[in-house]
């Protein structure tokens, strides 16, 4: 018959033992966007000449449109400046247009040109194939259960207060 171990030794076991990287969501939800980011990037730029920031843009526009650019940077993890020359540089192009919002005068809201409306269409009949190529292994309700897990960890990450986890940290120094 095996014995627990006291509390405090389980803890001290716990704070030594080595860090499972491949047991770890974090890093493996890194390992995997950076992977998917890499192929969608080239895919994007190959097929629709668009960088992967104003695919994003363009994904953004399309689902939510028409959107101010503050609102395409709460949508994304990028930057205002990154969204900035992404969008001056589709305006060049001539795929979006900028103008007043509106419901609120002071604001410019973003939409397609024709073209930037063609170029929507084919982003998202490529993302679409794109995701049912990397899904494909994946049974249905095994894919269903996945969008649902990665909103609800994103959901407490918007929502849940984050414990102070830098005294356990500084125990173990």
């Amino acid at each position: 018959m095996t014995r627990a171990l006291p509390s405090r030794a389980r803890d001290k076991n716990s704070r030594n033992a080595r860090l499972r990287l491949d047991a770890f969501l974090p890093y493996r939800l890194s390992l995997l966007t950076a992977k998917m980011q890499a192929h969608l990037a080239r895919h994007y730029q190959q097929v629709l000449g668009l960088a992967l920031h104003e695919a994003r843009i363009i994904a953004v526009l399309g689902y939510h449109r028409p959107v101010s650019s503050n609102a395409i940077v709460q949508h994304t993890t990028m930057d205002k400046a990154t969204v900035s020359r992404a969008v001056a540089r589709l305006m060049r192009r001539g795929l979006l247009t900028r103008r007043p919002d509106p419901d609120d005068r002071r604001l410019l809201v973003l939409d397609f040109t024709t073209k930037g409306a063609r170029l929507y269409r084919d982003l998202a009949a490529l993302a679409r194939q794109w995701e049912a190529w990397l899904t494909d292994a994946m049974p249905r309700a095994a894919r269903t259960r996945l969008v649902r897990d990665l909103a609800l960890l994103t959901q407490r990450m918007d929502t849940a207060p984050q414990p102070d986890f830098s005294a356990a940290s500084r125990r173990d120094r």
